[in-house]
């Protein structure tokens, strides 16, 4: 089975929105009762976030050095590589991230705060941020220290700065909507267009079981703001595939709006002069069947988790899998190695077993039985 799907059995779900934020891109895959039905990817993961970290410690330390010149020769553009490489390592800059990343709050919607489980990595953030007296100072700064061989210093940055990074690479703050390709979609708007393309049933319950996992998913923040951008696009856009300035100007404009409230289709005239609706428009008549198999189901079945964003952990796709390979499921029919060979084919050849009389008997419920054998365990019995 694919990680997904061990991701989302690990969770001790059988439906969920795998969010897998790796090295080279972001993975988006829709399981639905164990089965992937979709997927989608990005370029905007950790290599990207460490490429934008890695350029703004450098900026920090040489100001201007990424800046390409107007009459830069050829020579010059290799200087200036070897020099930028000498600058911060790669297990440092690594470090840095690890350590230092965070993501800024999104924005904010009044509904925001219903269906939204708590996540782990918010608790962590307001502790980091009590720990360094944020909620005192509006913008503190950090001392990172380098320990490069050509020039190792401390270097101080302002900690509002260190979110900067994933930003530009993760949520593509600084690149319009309009500009930004199918493979470099910002994680948010990723999930958003995963969720829109399903159907409601399957979307309903993907939308409350996202799993996030991989490298990324450690950055403190990220699950939140993630959340709290898609519950943005959610409560502006909808669930309407169609974008657009005249989907707005529809939307915003209550003149266009007057041919909502007339009754669509065609309406006829009944004998008593009533008008009457068509069967496409009417409302579905109530099965007391489906009623009753719904109210069964209901005392049995606790009601799920769907129709509003919800975030869940998970254990990992190694977990999943070794959930799944401890699982028994229970046979059919057992053949015991001992029972065949005593029962199996030499169990109808022995004498006395069937009584035969010239007398036309009917052979009662016992008849078969090789005698002394498991219930349970299957047999040849007379057709051995």
């Amino acid at each position: 089975m694919s990680a997904p799907v061990l991701t989302t059995v690990a969770a001790g779900l059988r439906s969920g929105l795998v969010v897998d934020i790796g090295w080279a891109e972001t993975v988006v895959t829709v399981v639905y009762e164990y089965r992937e039905v979709e997927s989608h990817r990005s370029i905007r993961a950790m290599k990207m976030l460490g490429e934008a970290m890695f350029k703004m410690l450098g900026t920090a330390l040489t100001p201007g050095l990424f800046k390409e010149p107007t009459n830069e020769t050829k020579e010059d553009k290799v200087k200036r590589h070897k020099n930028i490489q000498s600058l911060l390592s790669f297990d440092e800059c690594e470090e840095v991230q690890a350590r230092m990343a965070w993501c800024k709050p999104g924005k904010k919607v009044k509904s925001n705060d219903i269906g939204l489980t708590p996540v782990k990595e918010e608790d962590e953030l307001g502790a980091s941020m009590r720990s360094l007296k944020i909620g005192q100072v509006t913008d503190p700064v950090v001392v990172i220290p380098l320990g490069t061989a050509d020039s190792p210093s401390n270097l101080q940055l302002p900690f509002s700065e260190l979110a900067r990074p994933c930003e530009q690479a993760l949520f593509a703050s600084d690149i319009p909507e309009k500009e930004l390709d199918d493979e470099e979609l910002p994680i948010h708007l990723l999930v958003y267009r995963s969720l829109l393309h399903l159907p409601v049933d399957v979307r309903t319950m993907c939308m409350s079981r996202i799993i996030f996992v991989g490298g990324g998913s450690h950055i403190k923040g990220l699950k939140k703001r993630v959340l709290d951008e898609l519950n943005f696009l959610v409560e502006q856009r909808g669930w309407d595939p169609v974008q657009g300035k005249a989907v707005e100007d529809y939307r915003t404009n209550p003149k266009l709006q007057r041919t909502q409230l007339r009754q669509p289709g065609p309406t006829g005239i009944s004998r008593d002069g009533a008008p009457r609706i068509p069967a496409a428009l009417q409302k579905q008549e109530p099965d007391p069947i489906e009623d009753q198999l719904k109210r069964e189901a209901s005392k049995t079945l606790p009601p799920a988790e769907s129709g509003y964003l919800r975030a869940v952990e998970s254990l990992g796709a190694w977990s999943g899998g070794s959930l799944l390979s401890q699982l028994k499921i229970p046979a059919i029919s057992i053949i015991d190695k001992d029972q065949w060979l005593q029962h199996g084919p030499s169990g109808a050849s022995k004498p006395g077993e069937i009584t035969v009389t010239t007398q036309r008997q009917s052979m009662g419920p016992g008849a078969f039985k090789t005698g002394g054998g498991d219930r349970s365990s299957w047999t040849l019995g007379l057709w051995g």
